[in-house]
Order: C-alpha cells, then sequence, then structure tokens
C-alpha cells in the first residue's frame, strides 16, 4: 500500500522535461530584452542624421551675432581696438563651454561691441582627434568669413552631436555655408599647419589648459566670472592710458 502511493506520488512530480518550457520561456524574455538594450545602445551611437530637408535634427543653431561687430577670420571686434584678450580653447572642453556661453557674451557687450576690446581665438586640442577635426571645421568656416558664427554651432552643439566629418559638414550646410567648398577645406586638412601654430605658440607663453586667456598682459586661466575678466580688462585698459569705465 505503502509502495504504490509512493509510485503514484512519484508520478505526480514535474520531470525536467515538463519544467523545460517554463526556463526557456524566461530565457527567451531574458534574450529579447538582451536584444533590445543592444539596439537602443546601437541607435544612440549611430551617426547624426539629417533630416528631410538636410538640417540637422536637434541642431541649435546660434543666435547671429550684431553685424556691426567687426569680424575677421578668429579675430572678432575693431582691429584697432586698444586692448586684445587672446583665448585658447577648445571646443570639446567643457569650461570652454562656459566660458564661450556665459561670460564671453557679457565681455562682448560691454567692451568688444564698444570698440574697446578685440578678441583673438587660438586653437588649443587637448581632447584628442574629434577636438581637433571640430578645430579643423571652424578654421573652414573661417575662410568663408564665419568663424564665429560656427564657433558658437559647435559649443552650443557639443554634448549633442559628435564631432565627425559627416557631422561637420552638415553643421555647414545648416549655417548656409558653400557646402561644397567648406568639404573640400575639411577633408585635404589644409587647417593642420594654423592648429599646430597655435599649439606653439600657447606652450611658448605657458598656457598648458584650457582655456586660458591673456587679458593684455594678465594671465586669466579657466572659466572665471565675468567680474574677475572686467576687473583684468579695466586694470589693462588703465596701465594703457585708456577708459577705466565700461559703457
Amino acid at each position: 500500500m505503502g509502495r504504490r502511493t509512493r509510485k503514484r506520488r512519484e508520478k505526480r512530480k514535474p520531470t525536467k522535461a515538463s519544467r523545460r518550457p517554463r526556463y526557456v520561456g524566461i530565457l527567451a524574455g531574458t534574450a529579447a530584452a538582451a536584444v533590445a538594450a543592444i539596439v537602443l545602445i546601437l541607435l544612440a551611437l549611430a551617426p547624426w542624421e539629417s533630416d528631410g530637408d538636410g538640417t540637422p535634427p536637434e541642431f541649435i543653431v546660434p543666435t547671429p551675432r550684431p553685424a556691426d561687430i567687426p569680424r575677421e577670420g578668429t579675430t572678432l571686434g575693431n582691429p584697432d581696438a586698444p586692448l586684445t584678450i587672446v583665448e585658447y580653447s577648445d571646443f570639446l572642453c567643457p569650461y570652454c563651454k562656459r566660458a564661450a556661453l556665459e561670460t564671453m557674451p557679457q565681455i562682448e557687450e560691454e567692451y568688444i561691441a564698444t570698440g574697446k576690446v578685440k578678441l583673438v581665438f587660438k586653437h588649443l586640442v587637448v581632447h584628442g582627434e574629434e577636438a581637433e577635426i571640430a578645430a579643423g571645421a571652424a578654421e573652414c568656416a573661417s575662410e568663408q568669413n564665419a568663424f564665429w558664427q560656427y564657433h558658437d554651432a559647435l559649443f552650443l552643439n557639443n554634448e549633442r552631436v559628435t564631432f565627425n566629418s559627416e557631422n561637420l559638414k552638415r553643421f555647414a550646410q545648416g549655417l548656409g555655408l558653400d557646402t561644397e567648398s567648406f568639404g573640400t577645406c575639411l577633408d585635404s586638412k589644409r587647417y593642420i599647419d594654423k592648429l599646430e601654430a597655435d599649439a606653439g605658440e600657447a606652450r611658448r607663453r605657458g598656457v598648458s589648459s584650457t582655456p586660458t586667456f591673456f587679458v593684455g598682459q594678465t594671465k586669466i586661466e579657466g572659466a572665471k566670472s565675468y567680474a574677475e575678466f572686467q576687473k583684468a580688462i579695466e586694470d589693462e585698459l588703465a596701465r594703457l592710458g585708456g577708459t577705466s569705465e565700461t559703457g
């Protein structure tokens, strides 16, 4: 009696075969989730695509600078301004971005637009190949007198878009540049000599990090506050015999 009962109970035990479909279902669900995660990663890493009209999606278009502020190449402001600010910067440097988008616009409004100061941008590439090609693209835009427009576009979009050749050309298209001329410049890498010259000059001046500024003879390292720049500007203008008051 006891033996028959045990046999019946043994027959009721699920076998490995009977348990297999449940595990197969779990494994299938896990595999599907893993595939979905891989797809999302690949989409995130995929090249930045253009939409139908050729303007890159998610592209932040910079606000045009005032047309009455002179600009030539990488120099912004009156070429005869009594004081020069030289900036050594990298388009992938987060502190450079902060300085470019938060501090320099105030300096532009108070000092560059009024003809007291001019700003000269120099390249010091410290963030690798992507930063180098971005710097080169800005120099290619400079050939069309669009350096500062392209400069602003790079800093506005540097956390949204990979700076590869294809995307940088799309920037040029979105900004209305001559894309054929821009593409020829970028592909030929004829900007390399300019980047090397700027880097060599930076080393000779003791620059080892970005951003670094020379406000006349005053060296400012990092994304400092507007107040600190203002003091340096006023001191240098006074030293040069210019006005020490804004406005």
